[in-house]
């Protein structure tokens, strides 16, 4: 996902984010998987996404669950090509962070 002030629209029902950089039909579990939220607010948004899909939540929520190592560990590697790219200690501290988080995650 691709959070910045161009992809965010402020409209009557709220804020949407929108990210069309690389728009396709892809499997939805990888994208419920990188959004960048606490594992409680991932479980209500895959429940909610289930509901309104009409599909299996618990098969969805298994889904995402095998996305999540993956996604912790492109997010690493981007964090660590930015870091060596620029120098910025906030992306080798994003990095150890996710890190953790991928540690955590697999510990359950």
């Amino acid at each position: 996902m691709d959070v910045h002030a161009g992809n965010i629209i402020h409209n009557e029902s709220g804020l949407r984010l929108i990210d069309w950089e690389y728009a396709g039909d892809g499997d939805i579990a990888l994208e419920l998987a990188a959004v960048w939220i606490t594992p409680g607010e991932r479980r209500r948004l895959v429940e909610a996404y289930a509901r309104r899909a009409a599909i299996d939540a618990q098969l969805l929520w298994r889904q995402v669950a095998l996305w999540r190592p993956w996604v912790l560990l492109l997010m690493v590697g981007w964090y660590e090509m930015r870091w060596r790219q620029s120098g910025d200690r906030q992306f080798i501290t994003l990095a150890d962070e996710t890190w953790c988080q991928l540690d955590n995650e697999r510990k359950g």
